[in-house]
């Protein structure tokens, strides 16, 4: 599903001395299909960006479409449902989001108010359950006696239940350790490659921005500081560091290498097996691009 926004701005507390100006004329576009990571610094206006896009918040000015869905300041409660029947969206600690008596109960009960019947949705829980890393045992559990990271994947379940045609992750992999966290970012990855999924990752680390994204738009101060593909915003070392930002550590461990053998490597998003390809071609004392 595209998205587009054009010139939108979000102010918080209108006409009161609290007043806060979030966004600041932000365009942008997100093809049908891809994948982009939103990431900077806390109060640079990521969560605000796409709670936009849900029908969260309304746009103070400007507009954004989602598909064929317009998002504007004056939208009707109607128009909202609408548009939420194909945005899921996946907050930070989702496991907040838990409510029901059991598992399967949590899981069905967003496909239950699209207007799916239960006897179309059962049958799919099992396998949901499956590629979010548990087993058909969980669905009469009740959710509250699970652990931290079986609360969160049954969670992230019931967005995915829904099928959504945009899936925005917000911080998604929060509070989880290492191996959680690559869980989480193999479960997305999995899922978008087999169902094509547009994706829209809120981040403040650019390893998880590098592990999933195509596109990367870096805000700060309610507005769009850059953006572009992975390797363009890697050669912004400089800027990213003056934003609280970092490179990942594979394009660190290459640019290293750069600097200390002289190679100059095609792109700073190889994995180490193309890397070491890289290196067995190169010719010392010859400066060559490998």
């Amino acid at each position: 599903m595209r998205v587009l926004v054009q010139q939108l701005n979000h102010i918080y507390m209108p006409k009161t001395p609290f007043e806060t100006l979030a966004l600041r004329d932000i365009s942008l576009e997100v093809p049908d299909g891809s994948v982009t990571a939103v990431i900077g610094r806390t109060g640079s206006g990521k969560s605000t960006l796409v709670q936009h896009l849900n029908g969260l918040l309304k746009p103070t000015s400007g507009q954004a479409f989602v598909g064929g869905h317009r998002i504007h300041s004056k939208m009707k409660r109607k128009e909202i449902s609408a548009l939420r029947k194909h945005v899921g969206m996946v907050f930070q600690y989702p496991e907040h989001q838990l409510f029901e008596q059991t598992v399967e109960k949590d899981i069905m009960f967003g496909p239950l108010n699209l207007g799916y019947a239960s006897t179309d949705i059962q049958p799919m829980l099992p396998g949901l359950l499956e590629k979010v890393g548990l087993d058909a045992s969980f669905l009469p559990r009740s959710p509250f006696e699970l652990s931290g990271g079986q609360m969160r994947r049954t969670a992230i379940a019931g967005v995915l239940a829904m099928e959504p045609s945009l899936l925005i992750l917000d911080e998604p992999t929060a509070g989880l350790d290492p191996e959680g966290r690559q869980d989480m970012i193999h479960l997305f990855q999995d899922w978008q490659q087999k169902r094509g999924t547009t994706i829209i990752m809120i981040t403040h680390q650019m390893e998880e921005a590098a592990a999933l994204a195509d596109h990367v738009i870096v805000m700060e101060n309610g507005t769009i500081y850059m953006e572009g593909s992975p390797e363009e915003i890697y050669k912004r070392e400089a800027e990213l560091k003056e934003l609280d930002l970092d490179l990942p550590e594979q394009a660190k461990v290459l640019k290293q290498i750069e600097a200390q053998t002289g190679i100059t490597f095609s792109s700073l998003s190889l994995t180490p097996a193309e890397a070491v390809e890289e290196m067995s071609r190169y010719q010392p004392g010859r400066e060559k691009d490998v």
